[in-house]
């Protein structure tokens, strides 16, 4: 069988804006840059990243100006780039991959440098900053970030970094934060990461970072911790990939794939863990939806437990009739994330445990739970409501976008990835199609891309132009990989409206292209850049 195309690496960026040669006609009002993230640099001399999340970072730009494309690409210039390009080998050590920053050192000692505070924090920290997930802005800063406590600073045209890395705990007291942060009209930006030292044990904790605009200083400097969520362990907190936001409330689901602390911290040159080793699924844990409001940073004190649920992405959520919708692309478990080797894809998600769009619905008040939810009160304890899904979409989808002006609110359509023609291997990262499901209607629509290519994460542009537009009057934007030519690759624009191809644009490229995994559009004249 042959590799995913997700899996490619590239031997060479192209640094300098290519036109693309563009048929079909891309609409006057859509101007602006799609900057995309991903895993690109596979192998270093002669050695190769293990995980799929570990390959050291590409980012790709697309401009549109004028119905006219241009396509850029860079390495991330992380210091875990710079290291590994000096050494010819993988230097820093990555979520399934080891690197060795000395042949005659430990590596455990910049690796576990995650678990040490603000005032303990050495200055010749190494903890990775490949930040290779997706990108944000910041007020008019562009970040790339990672799940570790680092993010970089991007140059949002020539897609170099500035400055050094930015180092999350020297502003807000935790050891890591997502890659998946929301941002809300005003350009704040919510985003929740980990304190593993907390004096009480271990928490989740929601951060908030006002817009900042015009100047230079870091985008972080007045961020604080909006709330904090005490793990269920004190030694094995849950490992989580994204959250859920309504109008004023916050959606954490904290999943059953735990990260044993004592493992971690217990190991040595004899017994060697990368984080990856470090977690372990546990099939008879309830998976927990924690709800906190916004305004006051209280937790509800109804926590909502469902079985066989790991989730990467959420989709959407709002509330209607004193209730929480909540809509997440959902796996039976999490096992394939402790699988995922590089170039092995195909085991490390069998057919049985694809993603699938679930809708879970959480009552506010354990009196007044409506029939139609799928919830129970758990007998004899009040402060627990057992959830069931429904099932949006059953066949594999992931990489779930929505128009991003309705995050938090009542909405009808979730635009993903997905596969056709291939159901043996109806997994991501086989994508070859775009799918938009209906939430209300469970119909769905597609575009299809043929054999042999690799969809995008497929991002919704709004068309600015109607006065009193439908949810779905807009564009789809993604990119293609193609295998017959690692030095092509094509944005496509499709009508969100009826998922009919309206244009594209063809690069030919100075290397292979490589795959992503999230990416931002930024109109070219708005202040606020949501996703």
């Amino acid at each position: 069988m042959e590799e995913s195309l997700f899996f490619r690496s590239c031997d060479k960026a192209t640094l300098i804006p290519t036109p693309g040669k563009v048929t079909g006609v891309i609409p006057n009002w859509l101007n602006g840059t799609l900057i995309r993230n991903g895993p690109g640099v596979r192998h270093v001399g002669k050695e190769s990243y293990n995980h799929f999340f570990d390959s050291l970072g590409v980012l790709h730009r697309f401009h549109i100006e004028n119905g006219q494309v241009t396509y850029n690409s860079r390495c991330l210039e992380s210091d875990s780039y710079n290291r590994a390009m000096a050494a010819e080998r993988i230097v820093v050590t990555e979520f399934g991959t080891f690197g060795i920053p000395d042949p005659c050192d430990s590596i455990y000692g910049e690796f576990k440098s995650v678990f040490v505070t603000k005032k303990e924090k050495p200055e010749d920290d190494q903890e990775s900053d490949n930040c290779n997930v997706n990108v944000a802005y910041y007020g008019d800063q562009l970040y790339a970030m990672t799940e570790t406590p680092f993010t970089r600073r991007i140059n949002p045209e020539t897609l170099q970094t500035i400055g050094s890395k930015t180092r999350i705990p020297d502003y807000v007291t935790v050891n890591d934060a997502t890659a998946h942060p929301h941002i809300l009209k005003d350009g704040t930006v919510l985003n929740m990461g980990s304190s593993y030292t907390h004096e009480k044990g271990p928490h989740y904790c929601i951060i908030q970072v006002p817009p900042s605009y015009g100047t230079e200083e870091n985008a972080f400097k007045d961020a604080k911790i909006l709330a904090e969520i005490p793990a269920s362990s004190k030694h094995y907190p849950s490992y989580y990939h994204s959250f859920g936001i309504t109008e004023d409330k916050i959606i954490f689901i904290e999943q059953p794939l735990y990260f044993s602390l004592p493992k971690f911290q217990g190991s040595n040159s004899i017994q060697r863990h990368t984080y990856k080793d470090c977690l372990a699924w546990e099939p008879n844990t309830k998976t927990k939806f924690h709800v906190v409001c916004m305004k006051t940073g209280k937790i509800h004190p109804i926590v909502y437990e469902t079985d066989d649920l790991f989730t990467f992405h959420h989709a959407n959520a709002y509330e209607e009739d004193n209730q929480l919708i909540v809509d997440v692309v959902g796996f039976n478990d999490g096992q394939f994330i402790l699988n995922g080797k590089t170039g092995d894809f195909g085991n490390a998600v069998p057919g049985g445990n694809k993603g699938t769009l679930r809708r879970y619905v959480l009552p506010l008040d354990a009196s007044k739970i409506q029939s139609n939810s799928l919830a129970c009160a758990r007998p004899g304890n009040p402060k627990v409501i057992d959830i069931r899904p429904t099932f949006l979409y059953k066949r594999s989808i992931e990489f779930p976008r929505i128009n991003y002006t309705l995050n938090g609110l009542k909405y009808k359509f979730v635009y993903g990835v997905a596969t056709a023609n291939n159901i043996e291997r109806e997994v991501w990262p086989e994508t070859n199609q775009l799918t938009k499901v209906d939430v209300d209607t469970i119909e769905t629509s597609s575009w299809y891309g043929g054999v042999d290519i690799w969809i995008s994460e497929p991002v919704f542009v709004a068309n600015p132009t109607i006065e009193f537009p439908a949810e779905d009057d807009g564009v789809l934007i993604a990119n293609i990989l193609h295998r017959d030519d690692p030095q092509k690759t094509t944005l496509v624009v499709v009508d969100a409206k009826n998922m009919a191809e309206i244009a594209r644009a063809v690069f030919k490229t100075d290397g292979a292209v490589t795959s992503t995994f999230h990416g931002q559009w930024a109109n070219t004249n708005d202040k606020v850049h949501l996703y």
